[in-house]
């Protein structure tokens, strides 16, 4: 009799194909842990369950403990949730008192309900009494006014503070905490890079890209479409989502691409960087300052006579910068002018308001020695005035032995050969409009007017608003929308960005940040420093 033959072992190697009973088994527990997450997520808890307001869609109550102050209890919560907190109000209002003391336990969150306020809880014996929800809370008060309907329930109170241990967990009080669905958003780009940016070898470049979302959005850079290591040595992407390149090099011209995304969808923004080797403007290949620009450069040196014959310390094809080089010389800001150590001059001075050449005295000029500055008069510049020398000591148009420095120099542009008459106009286009006869313009896409002065702004910005750039309206204090038509009770019209604070309709900063919207980050002191020790 012939026996049965014998199975030989299969050895096992990452060639080898996985049997059906191994590959459904992988499935099933992939389907296990996805649906896990989910549970989590609709339940509210971090553990997939819910121990109180069971009816509620986006509250929750969730046990458990927590140390420190109970915004730490969001560990608590589940993917997409987090601790009910006081600007939570409108939510909680809608828990009424019998639903509030149905349930057993006690289920703290975030706010102080002293005094019958609906305020954050803080290490504070104003603000010390930390609510909570629950019938087996230790204080509760019907009838009186909180954050919650009908009624005031604390898990603790009476100067907790006092005895350090405001706002946190005590366990013979505490059941756990009270979760809240956070608001779902789609990503958005609120501070893009530009759409081009040129930048010499050997410096360094910031590409912002910040975006508002809920859940926050993830934020990844692509370099002409191949996303970009994190570990690069010369590249990083900083905590607001800005790309920092540096020591710039030729290598580095491409596009690239900030990509925002969360659950609820995803937002894009690109540039293009042309990276190029530095020309100097100044005869000597030297430049002291504004080396980030490609048509401006301030010079040091020595001249004689008139400021436009200080042309010598400038390199062929470049001059002193003169009122037709207004738009080289609207650039600077005045984070250019206080980094520029000295004062340099250029052939300009201000006569009421306007941007005229150097005949009689008042010489223009930048950088923080000189001696006359005004931030909200105009002049060449595209924000504030800056003169050599104080109008009642200036009376000329020439050196200033021990105050000027050298004399800023614009590149000249190249001169088109075009047949027919050269038409002018006084006061020029503005807004890249075209002189096309004496005195009357061709303006661009998105404004109008006999100097292409009035941006376009449609359907319009009504009464309560003013169009300040194409499609861009100004609202009237009050009143805000695309369209200045929604009124608003301190609210900010533009999201406040890096941890800033909406205070009275404007975004209170965080230090170390700047603007209307605080996107602006201080480290531009930093590059500019930065960038002139590379030179």
């Amino acid at each position: 009799m012939v026996g049965a033959a014998k199975r030989k072992p299969v050895a096992w190697s990452r060639d080898t194909p996985w049997p059906i009973g191994v590959r459904l088994l992988s499935l099933l527990w992939s389907a296990l842990l996805i649906s896990r997450a989910n549970a989590a997520k609709s339940a509210g808890c971090a553990d997939s369950s819910r121990e109180a307001l069971q009816g509620f869609e986006r509250v929750a109550g969730c046990a458990g403990q927590w140390k420190g102050h109970v915004h730490n209890a969001s560990a608590l919560c589940g993917p997409g949730w987090r601790v009910c907190a006081w600007y939570d109000h409108v939510l909680l209002s809608n828990i009424t008192w019998s639903q509030a003391t149905q349930f057993p336990g006690c289920y703290a969150f975030n706010a102080a309900q002293d005094g019958g306020r609906c305020q954050e809880c803080r290490d504070d014996l104003e603000q010390d009494d930390l609510a909570g929800v629950g019938k087996d809370c230790a204080h509760q008060h019907r009838g009186q006014s909180s954050c919650i309907s009908g009624g005031r329930i604390d898990s603790s109170c009476c100067v907790d503070s006092h005895f350090h241990r405001a706002c946190s967990f005590q366990d013979h009080l505490t059941t756990g905490a009270l979760c809240c669905r956070m608001p779902v958003k789609p990503p958005v780009i609120v501070v893009k890079p530009p759409e081009r940016m040129h930048v010499y070898t050997g410096l360094i470049f910031l590409l912002p890209c910040q975006a508002t979302g809920m859940p926050p959005p993830r934020i990844q850079w692509y370099k002409n479409g191949e996303q970009m290591p994190a570990d690069s040595p010369r590249a990083s992407v900083l905590s607001s989502g800005d790309l920092l390149v540096t020591l710039a090099r030729k290598s580095d011209t491409a596009l690239y691409t900030c990509e925002v995304i969360n659950e609820e969808g995803f937002d894009m923004a690109s540039s293009y960087v042309t990276v190029t080797e530095y020309s100097s403007g100044c005869a000597d290949d030297s430049t002291e300052g504004l080396h980030l620009y490609r048509d401006i450069q301030a010079c040091s040196g020595q001249w004689e006579g008139h400021v436009r014959l200080g042309k010598t310390l400038c390199k062929k094809g470049w001059r002193v910068c003169n009122p037709k080089d207004k738009d080289a010389l609207a650039q600077l800001t005045w984070l250019d002018i206080f980094d520029l150590s000295g004062c340099y001059a250029y052939n300009a001075a201000s006569r009421r308001g306007r941007c005229r050449k150097c005949k009689d005295g008042k010489m223009a000029g930048v950088g923080r020695a000189c001696q006359w500055m005004r931030h909200t008069q105009s002049s060449c510049l595209a924000g504030g005035r800056v003169e050599v020398l104080h109008p009642r000591n200036s009376t000329s148009c020439t050196q200033v032995e021990g105050v000027t420095s050298g004399v800023v120099c614009c590149k000249r542009k190249k001169r088109r050969n075009k047949k027919g008459k050269t038409f002018q106009c006084v006061p020029s286009c503005q807004h890249k409009g075209t002189c096309i006869s004496h005195n009357r313009c061709k303006c661009s896409s998105g404004y109008k007017g006999a100097r292409c002065q009035n941006a376009i702004c449609d359907p319009g910005c009504g009464p309560k608003g003013e169009c300040v750039k194409p499609n861009k309206c100004r609202c009237h204090k009050g009143y805000g929308g695309r369209l200045c038509r929604t009124k608003v009770h301190g609210k900010c019209h533009q999201p406040c960005l890096n941890g800033a604070r909406c205070h009275h309709g404007k975004c209170r900063c965080a230090h170390g940040y700047w603007g209307k919207s605080c996107q602006h980050v201080l480290q531009q002191f930093v590059l500019s420093q930065l960038n002139r020790t590379e030179r």
